[in-house]
């Protein structure tokens, strides 16, 4: 986790703290002349709006807690392709990419980029393929024989599951320089 992350996180629980340790404190000491004093004006106008903008706050903090540990993403740089046990054996994303990168090598396609996503709950990938067609490629027979060789590649090498699948094909330029793998 990044730092800065960390120290957020630190002041914004610590400001939830002190206010339920104040709360806790005035329960606790309420025959006390102090708490009285605060419990007086708490019932007072300025008091009841400073309630509400401090259970605002307290409600506000807890849908951004909720919300961030429901929507986090579930994708990973390395995924365990082998569990038997005590022994793992972990896929980095890099050498996955790498890897169907060199089996797109025998399409006619310039520059192909591969990214990957893997989503380490369901063993399934989201892959997106870009590149260039020449212009002895058929698009819609590539596109598909693009999904069944990225889909193969992955349960037969990885083990991982094909989710979804992102073509990103443009046409030829000549004014663009060519990398062939």
């Amino acid at each position: 986790m990044a730092a800065w992350k960390k120290w957020w996180a630190f002041w914004v629980f610590l400001i939830q703290a002190l206010i339920a340790g104040s709360g806790i404190a005035l329960w606790y000491f309420q025959d006390q002349t102090w708490a009285q004093g605060i419990l007086s004006w708490l019932v007072t106008n300025p008091g009841q709006i400073t309630m509400v903008v401090i259970a605002g706050y307290l409600v506000l903090l807890a849908l951004v807690t909720i919300g961030i540990a429901i929507f986090r993403p579930t994708t990973t740089k390395k995924m365990t392709i082998v569990h038997d046990g005590p022994y793992k054996m972990h896929v980095d994303q890099a050498a996955v990419e790498k890897d169907l990168r060199l089996s797109l090598a025998s399409y006619d396609l310039y520059n192909p980029d591969v990214k990957i996503k893997m989503h380490r709950s369901s063993q399934q990938a989201d892959v997106t393929v870009g590149g260039m067609l020449s212009q002895r490629s058929n698009p819609q027979l590539l596109q598909r024989n693009i999904q069944h060789t990225i889909a193969q590649d992955l349960k037969h090498q990885f083990n991982i599951d094909l989710r979804k699948l992102k073509v990103n094909l443009k046409p030829y330029d000549n004014k663009q320089a060519v990398a062939i793998i």
